[in-house]
């Protein structure tokens, strides 16, 4: 049988919180929860939240689709080109793009990760 899934923030179950690697923060203490709504053969799709900090991230082998709940912040790319992170916003990050996230205040996204 094929469903539906669908959430109001207010009614998710967030798993624990865990530290970002510390390899890969700049600044702050950022934690994140990942709630996987689905996932199979080279796809996953969820929700994501993270709070503030700066950290660095790596997307190569998978083509990322991200849309901005709630929050506010910057993904800055390696030459130093940033997007401005909001509620409404939506980015694609090809495979390969390396970056880092500057959150200023708690980020969650829907998101969509596929392998190459």
């Amino acid at each position: 049988m094929t469903t539906a899934i669908a959430l109001s923030l207010n009614d998710v179950e967030w798993p624990a919180a865990e530290a970002i690697a510390s390899d890969r923060v700049r600044s702050g203490s950022p934690e994140a929860s990942t709630l996987v709504l689905h996932e199979g053969s080279g796809r996953q799709v969820g929700l994501w939240t993270v709070s503030p900090g700066e950290f660095t991230t790596d997307h190569t082998g998978y083509v990322e689709y991200v849309h901005i709940i709630q929050g506010r912040g910057r993904l800055v790319d390696e030459a130093g080109n940033a997007i401005e992170l909001r509620p409404g916003i939506t980015v694609l990050m090809e495979s390969g793009w390396k970056g880092r996230w500057v959150v200023e205040e708690q980020i969650t996204k829907s998101f969509t990760v596929l392998d190459d």
